[in-house]
């Protein structure tokens, strides 16, 4: 049975075996960046005509209706929203192909030829996560309604927390237990996914699972504090560009960062299961 390291250090070394693939997927993650810098402009062009249109009147603001916000800006918030979500359901779809090959302890990575395919991939990812997280967030919408009693919003927000860490634990054995078993089904058989994470042993999975998540921190980290030197160098060079550096700094971290991260995690992710079903 293979170690914690090993399971670590193989993860990390496979996106290197597909450069081309990894930065296919770095081409959707570029994407996400680039729609999320527009949405962000456009939130803020919203925000200072809200702000412009309070300065000239005394019509308080519970009582503006959205007229006051150009439709233009309206019509480009949901059409960035929807072709975000379209990208980001496809990222996930190509993450659950990636577990799917660790299970299958395939070396190459997946490809990206078929489309639909990998969609609806996506979306049973993103259903299976959101219904892991929802139990957490629905208390954590219960605590907000107590913002006059402290004490009772403090303990929601712990309630939260626990259940917000033992579903991401359950979480990562149920997407690999789905992808195993091409069902949905199977991501909520939680006897099984039980028997899975004891057979591997709850010392090992858990162990594993936090490694995975602290090297992908370091990673983020070690590599935001070289964008950020970056930003710092390319700001003092181009001046009154600071948009520009922003994008340039953002497709890079994208192009390069968020997919090896991705592939990692979830390689390493794939493994854990493969470990857990000998």
């Amino acid at each position: 049975m293979a170690s914690i390291t090993d399971c670590v250090v193989e993860g990390l070394k496979y996106p290197f075996n597909d450069i081309k693939k990894l930065l296919g997927l770095g081409v959707l993650f570029a994407i996400i960046n680039l729609l999320s810098m527009f949405f962000a402009m456009n939130t803020f062009d919203m925000y200072r005509v809200v702000i412009h249109v309070l300065e000239n009147t005394t019509v308080p603001l519970s009582s503006l209706n959205m007229s006051i916000i150009p439709s233009a800006n309206i019509y480009t918030a949901v059409g960035i929203t929807i072709v975000g979500l379209i990208v980001g359901l496809f990222i996930l779809g190509y993450q659950y192909n990636i577990l799917s090959f660790s299970i299958d302890r395939k070396d190459d990575l997946p490809g990206f030829g078929d489309v639909v395919d990998i969609f609806v991939k996506g979306i049973k990812y993103f259903i299976v996560s959101v219904a892991y997280n929802l139990p957490a967030m629905i208390v954590m919408a219960a605590a907000m309604m107590f913002l006059d009693n402290l004490t009772v919003m403090s303990v929601l927000m712990v309630v939260s927390f626990v259940l917000l860490v033992i579903g991401y634990f359950l979480l990562v054995m149920a997407l690999n237990n789905m992808v195993a078993h091409d069902s949905v089904g199977k991501a909520f058989d939680f006897r099984e996914i039980i028997d899975n994470i004891s057979n591997l042993g709850w010392g090992k999975y858990i162990g594993t699972i936090l490694f995975t998540v602290i090297v992908f921190m370091i990673i983020n980290v070690a590599v935001g504090l070289v964008l950020s030197l970056l930003a710092v160098a390319f700001a003092a060079v181009i001046i009154n560009q600071a948009f520009a550096v922003s994008i340039f700094i953002g497709v890079i971290e994208a192009l390069f960062v968020s997919p090896y991260c991705a592939v990692f995690f979830n390689r390493v992710c794939g493994s854990i299961y493969r470990e857990s079903i000998k």
